[in-house]
């Protein structure tokens, strides 16, 4: 079941990204590109709320988990002043934080020796 689902996740995002791409050359309608970016940000917040399962810390998880809400939700939210500034914060935290964030294995790996 897992598989399946990440298989389906997978073609979600091809699709999207497909239809993004198409997008520059055949300048679909205003309503195509406003399903289009629902989905895109609908498939990164659903991203951020599985890996804010992943996480040992309970803060990263979340950050992860509320980030990845605020993706999904701010879709259906109208337009109000500071919802693109929270988006790219919302988009570009978890990233940071999987950046920065030391790695266990290589931790332990230093350890052992």
């Amino acid at each position: 079941m897992k598989k399946l689902l990440h298989k389906v996740f997978l073609v979600l995002i091809i699709i999207v990204f497909i239809g993004k791409i198409s997008n520059w050359f055949l300048n679909y309608s205003d309503e195509v590109n406003d399903m289009l970016n629902t989905g895109m940000f609908a498939l990164i917040g659903i991203a951020y709320l599985i890996g804010g399962f992943v996480w040992d810390k309970k803060l990263i998880n979340f950050i992860f988990i509320v980030c990845g809400l605020y993706l999904i939700v701010m879709n259906f939210v109208g337009d109000f002043g500071l919802k693109s500034v929270i988006g790219i914060v919302c988009i570009l935290t978890p990233m940071l934080i999987t950046k920065f964030s030391p790695e266990e294995t290589d931790d332990q790996e230093l350890a052992e020796d």
